[in-house]
């Protein structure tokens, strides 16, 4: 059996942890990180329900307790095998999965879809890190069964509070960041609040030019509140669970190399409203509606030669997202229908010149979106195999003023598991998926962060067949190994390119992405425990050409050592060198990337830690992106918890 802590499974994600006799009768546990892989599939006749897994590759990790203090999802997940940082950097911070990014990655926030239509891709960075009680990590070719948005991958975060209410501090000297936050763990009843902000942070000192003060600065500040609150109660054998979350971000920066000499680029405003009410019943049936509200504001400054304001860009953006969806476990096979809207999707645009006097303001965009889906799984087993099927239907309709552009896509997946022996296991999975080109591909065309931003309302959808082979061994009760190697064959691969300083869309005719991991976990003894984590990919185009977003070839090694009172974790990345990028990427530097965390317990009730993230203060960018900046020097932070 198993128990995750993801308490909110969507119809997505049902397609993919829904019901099965297969059950997860193994798994591999990394202390170090704190990184559950589960690595092979067992037949247990017993056990049919709604959250069970019906896949071989999946990571769950608990922000407690990883290496650094994140900020970020992407600084969570990043630490795991075959996860990479994406974008410029800053709390806007996106992240990539085996070269998949940007909008190839479903992110959900306790079930509820999070669309927000930045060309980046999503970074669920309204949810501060302090409030996250998991992070749930999909990989391999059936998150197909997410539909659209999760060609690549799906991310689901969790914001059950612990067993136990707490007040925290966290405080970072070098930019004055002040994280405090409390968390109330009634008896059906679930509350945290936090209110963290941050000046500007700097990059490593050793890289300035000579009379050039402020080149190492970077746009990083941020301003947050957030809250979220959860109940939970059974009535006339029916369990109800009802959530909400609020959050308010204001003057956050956007990171970018462009800072502070080309452009200065922030976020006034970030507001998002989430809510949902669940009623389920024995893992039989299940029926959830959810809603999401948000409303973000960009402003950007645009600097001449002379470091002077040349204009000023400000984009109002504003959409509301609702759903609906229930699944029914009928004779061992599962069925599910969802309706999933965005609705007001607007973006408003206003230039203003040099004296910060109006030119013009104008309606970018007026978009509709609605995907009704339909779904089925069932799954066999023939001696010691298990071979775990899905099929689903989506179709998607989306209207902008005039405009109307829908498609219908049937997308099914196989995922075919074998015991080798009771210490070895192998699995293949098989699955095709699609894209549906978002609103802003299609048809926003006006000024971003990265600059003149032009949509393509032509674009096709991409499809995709992905295979992955996984073999696992157990060489001994303390020592295990697991290697996953994949292939994706991506027709209308949606490329961005730039031509004159303005980026535009194209559908690439077909990309191949492949690659593998290769992670060994070993716990020594019971105050040491290690893994080490192996990544390599490429992604390249019908003229072999490399395209944008591959993750870094890279080592990742954790070390625990812990006793009553100490807890000490570490991890270092060591980066190869990168020069071959895509075309809005730059070359990367190999390099060492060393964080390491420390708790001390000092009594039941009371922790306190201190981490020092880049201990080498070494000078590395958070990815290829071409606008990518530096990341921040070596800093110290410290943070206590009282549990009470």
């Amino acid at each position: 059996m198993f128990n995750f802590p993801i308490k909110f499974i969507s119809l997505p994600s049902l397609l993919v942890l829904l019901s099965s006799p297969a059950f997860l009768s193994y798994a591999e546990t990394s202390s170090a990180q704190d990184v559950t892989e589960i690595i092979r599939i067992s037949y247990n006749k017993s056990l049919k329900s709604l959250d069970d897994s019906r896949t071989s590759d999946n990571v769950m990790i608990y922000p407690e307790q990883t290496v650094i203090a994140p900020h970020t999802v992407g600084d969570i997940i990043s630490q795991s095998t075959g996860v990479s940082l994406n974008g410029q950097g800053g709390l806007f911070q996106s992240y990539n999965i085996r070269g998949f990014s940007r909008s190839r990655i479903k992110t959900e926030i306790d079930g509820i879809p999070i669309v927000t239509d930045r060309r980046a891709g999503n970074s669920a960075s309204f949810l501060p890190s302090e409030l996250i009680s998991g992070v749930y990590i999909q990989k391999g070719p059936q998150s197909t069964l997410y539909g659209s948005d999760a060609i690549g991958g799906v991310i689901s975060i969790s914001t059950q509070a612990l067993d136990e209410s707490a007040l925290g501090i966290t405080l970072q000297p070098q930019d004055n960041a002040q994280h405090i936050w409390a968390r109330f763990a009634g008896e059906s009843v679930n509350a945290s609040v936090i209110h963290r902000q941050a000046d500007n942070a700097q990059s490593p000192s050793h890289d300035l030019a000579a009379g050039n003060e402020l080149s190492n600065q970077l746009n990083t500040q941020y301003q947050q509140q957030a809250a979220t609150l959860s109940t939970e109660i059974s009535w006339h054998d029916i369990d109800i669970f009802a959530s909400a979350i609020i959050s308010q971000g204001d003057d956050i920066g956007k990171s970018s190399s462009t800072y502070p000499n080309e452009r200065i680029s922030s976020y006034p405003q970030d507001d998002h409203l989430l809510s949902q009410i669940e009623f389920s019943s024995a893992g039989q049936w299940q029926v959830k509606i959810y809603q999401h509200q948000q409303q973000w504001q960009t402003n950007i400054l645009r600097l001449n030669d002379d470091q002077e304001v040349s204009r000023r860009n400000l984009t109002d953006y504003q959409s509301d997202t609702y759903g609906i969806y229930g699944s029914k476990l009928i004779n061992g096979t599962v069925f599910g229908v969802e309706w999933f809207g965005r609705h007001n999707i607007e973006i408003n645009e206003s230039e203003f010149s040099a004296s910060n006097e109006l030119a013009w303001k104008k309606n970018v965009v007026d978009a509709d979106e609605n995907t009704y889906s339909a779904y089925v799984l069932h799954d066999w087993h023939i001696n010691q195999v298990t071979i775990a099927t899905g099929a689903r239907y989506d179709k998607i309709s989306l209207s902008q003023q005039q405009q109307t552009k829908d498609d219908n896509f049937l997308s099914l997946s196989a995922n075919v598991s074998y015991d080798l022996s009771a210490n070895s296991s192998v699995s293949l999975q098989v699955a095709n998926a699609f894209r549906f080109p978002t609103v802003s591909e299609l048809f926003f065309s006006g000024e971003t962060p990265r600059g003149n931003t032009q949509g393509n309302s032509t674009l096709s959808a991409e499809q995709s067949t992905g295979f992955q082979l996984s073999l696992s061994h157990q060489f001994s009760p303390d020592f295990s190994t697991r290697f996953n190697t994949y292939h994706y064959n991506v027709d209308d691969y949606i490329e961005r390119y730039t031509l004159d300083d303005v980026r535009y869309y194209r559908n690439s005719q077909q990309v191949t992405i492949q690659g593998f991991e290769l992670v060994n976990i070993w716990t020594i003894n019971t105050q040491w425990q290690t893994s080490l984590g192996l990544q390599w990919q490429q992604a390249r185009d019908a003229e072999h050409n490399t395209v944008d977003d591959s993750i870094p070839k890279a080592l990742k090694w954790s070390l625990n050592w812990q006793n009553e009172r100490f807890n000490v974790r570490q991890q270092l990345t060591y980066q190869f060198e990168q020069s071959e990028v895509g075309p809005s990427e730059q070359a990367q530097n190999s390099e060492f990337i060393w964080h390491i965390t420390g708790d001390y317990q000092l009594s039941k009730q009371i922790t306190l830690s201190m981490s020092v993230l880049n201990l080498t203060d070494n000078s590395y960018r958070a990815s290829s992106d071409e606008d990518a900046a530096y990341q921040p020097e070596r800093t110290v932070n410290i943070s206590g918890l009282w549990h009470f």
